[in-house]
């Protein structure tokens, strides 16, 4: 991997040396997005809502607005879509409560 590629994600140069530097950097806000995540996604399976309420402001604190806002939407969906899933069967049955 060369020094001009980029990460996805950060959009910041991987190069660094083994002590940090970027990639240092960029993991560390990597593994804050992703228990930002995941507070959220319990947040949303606990309540049913609340999802975005509480992922955008943090994802907006560490990445730029437009990619923040696109990854809290896939995110957001993912997790929907995951849960309605869950909840299918219950559906079949007639069971409204789960």
């Amino acid at each position: 991997m060369n020094a001009g590629f980029g990460s996805w994600l950060l959009g910041t140069p991987l190069g660094g040396n083994a002590l940090g530097g970027m990639l240092g950097m960029a993991i560390g806000i990597f593994i804050v997005l992703a228990a930002t995540t995941f507070g959220s996604a319990l947040l949303y399976a606990i309540s049913g809502f609340g999802f975005a309420v509480l992922a955008a402001p943090l994802f907006l604190l560490f990445l730029d607005p437009a990619r923040a806002i696109q990854l809290v939407i896939i995110i957001s969906t993912a997790l929907s879509i995951a849960v309605l899933r869950g909840m299918l069967p219950a559906l079949r049955r007639g069971c409204c409560c789960v």
